[in-house]
């Protein structure tokens, strides 16, 4: 008899408990669903609460911080790498509480309650601590936002109670894969169906377009890294305005295009607005109620990586202007041609910044984070020997806009004129390395570039104060648009979450226009050839950077073969010599 109990109690718990991870797979009396519910914060999406769904309505006064054990990422990540490797800012002085349990109710449905929960529901909401900042590289949302539950106590409900169980449920699987650099990594993949993510939920302005789904249709893309023309769908994701503001602010209507990082790539438009808090804070009310502005955040699949550190870019840089094309006639009356912006960061940002000298002054303004170009006049040599983007080869990139046959392949002299406001690390040799020497170009032709920096730890209100008081030093003067300021903490991939937390960089950009960079003109002696430095290492008077092939970085600091005015020859010349490879493009930018 006692035999038969403990087997039917075993029973029981094996129809409470799911064996799969994911929702649908539940029996009688237990979990249906457990649900990520977050926002978007300066690492990229965070979970802010589990949702757990029964198919029962549970009494609330069976549920407390002690009925669940729960798993997510900052949990998992502190418990395997230990607290100094994982969180970079503890924000509320409580080492070791990231993620853990704040408040408990249950609610009739997954949302938050302002007012605690209700007397019966069939959702536990199980609010957790975000009061930090994760270190290390933004991540995809599907791993940030995993989340797992183990109820170790009985719930009360209107019948029968449901029994604890020591399993865990979850929404989320991990396995490992071979890693960028070698070694292996575990990859995380939640279930998107049981994420959720109000800032981008209906009704919020944005809407996604899926490969087979809305994506835009490119045809003929250039591609400098194969010399091949492709025909491919682009993901995306757009903010529009709702039509009561779009009629009001008709023709006064700013476009921005936001591009995202390297780390970002994937097929999935949602991966580009989460991975980082721009796309949150271009589409807030804190920019749309000074400047109702359309927002496009094209999605980079991986295979087509927008750019390299080579200074070039993929098919991607002509689709972005295709699909830039097709919103201007979209809305034709609506924008305001002069106030077209671009912002992004790193591989994004590049993008943004190669993009600026192809179409000369279609940008009104340029606000980016931990990104830099500089002139590569013999890209074949890095990139399989494909031709150089051009406007005989790619007349939609090059489509008559400001167009300079003469010049566009120098850039420093192409963006002499524009309006750029750029944050970088000093930790980042790549991006503090080619700034500094277009400063050192500028400099020699008699302009100068206003640089400030500054502890990325300081409050808020004087951080954005140090940036105000700089970006007030942009002027009239040819190069007098160019505004650099710099973070004296971390390195490449904290740019971005620096840099996003401040306000006044987008306070600036939206106040920027193109006529002010048609009206600045450019600095004339970057149209001079390069002649090179004196023994002392100063630039030779009236030397410009037209056939410069720039001094090239790499993620650990300035390249030994591609150095200033490196020629074909001169890299073949040293790569026999010393059986040196070419760097390697990096992989996680």
């Amino acid at each position: 008899m006692k035999k038969n109990k403990i087997l039917l109690s075993m029973l029981c718990l094996m129809l409470y408990y799911p064996s799969q991870a994911f929702a649908g797979n539940t029996v009688n009396g237990s979990i249906v669903n457990v649900k990520s519910y977050g926002f978007i914060d300066l690492e990229g999406a965070k979970l802010s609460a589990i949702m757990v769904e029964y198919n029962k309505e549970i009494d609330a006064t069976s549920v407390n911080s002690k009925t669940y054990k729960i798993t997510n990422y900052v949990i998992a990540e502190e418990a395997a790498n230990g607290f100094d490797r994982t969180i970079e800012q503890d924000k509320d002085g409580v080492k070791g509480n990231e993620g853990q349990i704040t408040k408990i109710y249950v609610n009739d449905k997954p949302e938050l309650s302002a007012i605690g929960g209700l007397k019966f529901g069939k959702y536990v909401i199980i609010e957790v601590n975000t009061q930090y900042m994760l270190s290390g590289q933004n991540l995809a949302y599907t791993t940030s936002m995993m989340a797992g539950v183990t109820q170790l106590q009985p719930l009360k409900t209107g019948g029968a109670a449901i029994n604890a169980s020591a399993k865990e449920v979850k929404n989320y699987t991990s396995e490992q894969k071979p890693g960028f650099r070698g070694g292996m990594m575990t990859v995380i993949n939640t279930n998107k169906n049981n994420i959720i993510l109000p800032e981008f939920a209906k009704g919020t302005g944005w809407t996604l377009h899926y490969i087979g789904n809305g994506a835009f249709k490119a045809k003929h893309s250039y591609s400098e890294y194969t010399g091949k023309y492709e025909d491919f769908e682009l993901p995306y994701a757009i903010y529009i305005p709702n039509e009561e503001t779009l009629k009001a602010a008709k023709g006064h209507v700013a476009l921005v295009i936001h591009m995202e990082h390297a780390g970002a790539n994937d097929a999935d438009p949602m991966s580009a607005i989460t991975s980082s808090k721009a796309a949150v804070k271009l589409s807030g009310k804190g920019v749309q109620t000074e400047n109702p502005a359309i927002v496009v955040v094209p999605q980079v699949e991986e295979k087509r990586r927008s750019t390299n550190d080579f200074d070039a870019s993929s098919e991607v840089n002509t689709a972005v202007w295709e699909l830039m094309d097709s919103l201007l006639a979209q809305y034709k009356g609506y924008i305001d041609e002069n106030r077209i912006y671009g912002t992004g960061q790193s591989m994004g940002g590049m993008t943004i910044l190669t993009m600026a000298a192809q179409r000369d002054n279609f940008f009104g303004g340029i606000a980016i984070v931990g990104a830099q170009w500089s002139n590569n006049y013999d890209k074949p040599l890095q990139n399989n020997g494909s031709p150089t983007r051009t406007p005989e080869n790619d007349s939609i990139s090059f489509n008559g806009f400001g167009l300079d046959r003469e010049n566009f392949q120098n850039w420093y002299y192409m963006v002499s004129d524009d309006n750029i406001l750029v944050h970088t690390c000093v930790g980042d040799p790549m991006s503090t390395g080619e700034w500094k020497d277009l400063s050192d170009y500028y400099k020699s032709a008699g302009a100068t570039i206003a640089y400030g920096e500054w502890n990325p730890y300081l409050s808020l209100t004087e951080q954005n104060s140090k940036d105000s008081v700089l970006t007030s030093k942009n002027n009239s003067n040819p190069g007098g648009g160019i505004v650099w300021g710099a973070f004296t903490r971390g390195s490449h991939m904290s740019t971005w979450k620096y840099g996003y937390q401040l306000d006044n960089p987008l306070k600036w950009l939206f106040a920027q226009n193109r006529q002010t960079e048609m009206q600045r003109g450019k600095i004339e002696q970057l149209k001079n050839k390069w002649i090179g430095r004196d023994k002392d290492g100063n630039i030779l008077k009236g030397s410009g950077t037209a056939g410069l092939n720039s001094a090239q970085y790499t993620p650990d600091g300035a390249s030994k073969i591609y150095t200033e005015g490196w020629t074909k020859e001169s890299v073949e010349k040293l790569t026999k010599n010393n059986s040196m490879k070419q760097p390697k493009e990096t992989t996680n930018r």
